[in-house]
């Protein structure tokens, strides 16, 4: 399979390149006849890496990340004529358990200490948060590494322990829901309103490559938002444009978000 020509069409570099290794798994499938997978991508990055695999009528592929709904899957490869199973799939799931009575703990701390560690965020796959104990899908071969040596989060005591696909638990995820008017529907203009930015601060964001709407990476400030999207601005937050409304007298739209908390 000719990556250049598979990629030719993608303008992000970084997704270039994932796509780059999704060719060469793609490849080595062919070249020796067996499973393999990927690290975790994020839905617009597994939409690109099954179109490649689709485009191979000797390949067959499968999303998984390790229940249903999952944002963050890995994509096993495999020739057509296998199959497979959930207990082929190499990830594994641990639950983090902690006395979290007098603390706050974020998915974005218990991401930061899996980081910590030394681990690449392409190696974790969801993190669903509890009120008192956290789950989170990891590839199989960092698990014990996980287990062994993580035993703070915020700085709070820790227990690891390994469960299996069955016990996981969707989580509820909170949001901070506010309603807004813009002046149109651009994405430079919904993110200043959303994080209180000037519309300068805005479009350097755009530009510096920090933004994403539905998981895909946004160059363009006058990029018209639709509704239910997903828009993720690197430190700053992710939040969903749940509703697009009337026109007030003065000519704003009336939106609403759930920024994710």
């Amino acid at each position: 399979m000719d990556k250049l020509k598979l990629t030719n069409h993608i303008k992000d570099d970084d997704l270039r390149i994932k796509m780059y290794r999704i060719v060469d798994i793609c490849n080595l499938v062919l070249k020796n006849y067996e499973y393999r997978q990927t690290e975790f991508l994020n839905p617009f990055e597994i939409k690109n890496a099954v179109a490649i695999v689709n485009s191979q009528q000797d390949l067959a592929c499968r999303v998984d990340g390790g229940y249903d709904g999952a944002e963050r899957s890995v994509l096993s490869i495999f020739p057509y004529y296998q199959e497979v199973e959930d207990s082929d799939v190499e990830i594994s799931f641990l639950q983090i358990d902690g006395n979290f009575k007098f603390s706050s703990v974020s998915h974005r701390d218990y991401l930061g200490s899996i980081l910590g560690l030394g681990i690449k965020r392409e190696k974790i796959g969801d993190i669903l948060v509890h009120e008192d104990y956290c789950q989170v899908i990891v590839e199989s071969e960092i698990s014990d590494y996980i287990v062994y040596n993580l035993d703070k989060v915020a700085n709070n005591r820790v227990n690891l322990k390994k469960i299996d696909r069955s016990d996981i638990i969707r989580s509820s995820q909170a949001f901070d829901e506010r309603s807004l008017t813009v002046s149109s529907l651009r994405l430079d203009n919904i993110i200043s309103a959303v994080f209180k930015l000037s519309r300068q601060e805005a479009t350097k964001l755009i530009d510096v490559g920090f933004v994403s709407v539905n998981y895909e990476k946004i160059n363009k400030h006058s990029s018209l938002v639709d509704g239910e999207s997903v828009i993720s601005v690197r430190k700053k937050g992710k939040f969903i444009l749940s509703e697009v409304g009337d026109t007030t007298r003065k000519g704003k739209i009336k939106i609403k978000t759930k920024i994710f908390v």
